[in-house]
């Protein structure tokens, strides 16, 4: 794990720099593309090796007309002879070589899907977890105001101005409220940790409210007694 994949998650917003920081850490922490930039390493280093061979065997052809012997100036001149005999092995290093640059080329495609790919998953899960948070500071503020429309019904309930059936709607009421909420935060939290867990980046304490996890009671300050 390197030095920036060991520190705290820097950021979780839908940000250019944000995604560019968090796309950058998932390509990094990416076991497929360590073996995809190894095996185009291998390549480029026979790539490397056969172009070294080509300029060789064409360095060696010419030196196989420096001959005085008649057979062999017929042999080059007519074939069979060692110049086309390296003719044909330079061939075939050519042909070896457009093979790894052929192979080169499809690792590099592989290479840049995966990366794409990344750089969607880290999209889609920050755009998943803003979109839970939100809903989740929505449902927050509508229970908000559910308790305190519920406190008012239990006043007026005990006044004998509302009845049990209105006063048991307003708490079913509020228990699907709080059902929702605790969806939201669970999808909020499920992205985050698939983010850290594709980044390698480490988990901050939680701080409570919409990305923490204190009790929803807590949260809204007026818990029903």
């Amino acid at each position: 794990m390197t030095p920036l994949q060991a520190a705290p998650l820097p950021c979780l917003d839908s940000g250019n720099d944000c995604l560019r920081t968090l796309t950058e850490a998932a390509i990094e922490r990416s076991p497929e593309l360590q073996t995809l930039d190894e095996r185009i390493a291998l390549i480029e280093r026979r790539l490397q090796l056969a172009g070294q061979r080509i300029d060789q065997a064409n360095a060696r052809q010419w030196t196989g007309y420096l001959t005085t012997d008649p057979i062999a100036i017929l042999q080059n001149l007519f074939g069979g002879g060692q110049v086309q005999q390296q003719r044909m092995a330079i061939t075939d290093l050519e042909i070896r070589a457009a093979d790894l640059e052929a192979a080169k080329a499809e690792l590099e495609r592989q290479r840049a899907a995966k990366r794409s790919q990344l750089g969607e998953q880290v999209l889609m899960l920050v755009i998943g977890y803003e979109t839970a948070g939100d809903r989740e500071r929505a449902i927050l503020a509508q229970l908000s105001h559910h308790d305190l429309l519920t406190r008012i019904t239990e006043i007026d309930y005990r006044l004998g101005g509302s009845s049990t059936e209105t006063y048991l709607t307003r708490i079913a009421q509020r228990e699907q409220l709080e059902i929702q909420w605790n969806r939201y935060r669970l999808e909020r939290e499920t992205a985050k940790r698939q983010l850290l867990s594709l980044t390698g980046f480490s988990h901050p304490p939680y701080q409570g409210g919409p990305g923490g996890s204190k009790p929803l009671g807590k949260l809204l300050g007026n818990e029903l007694e």
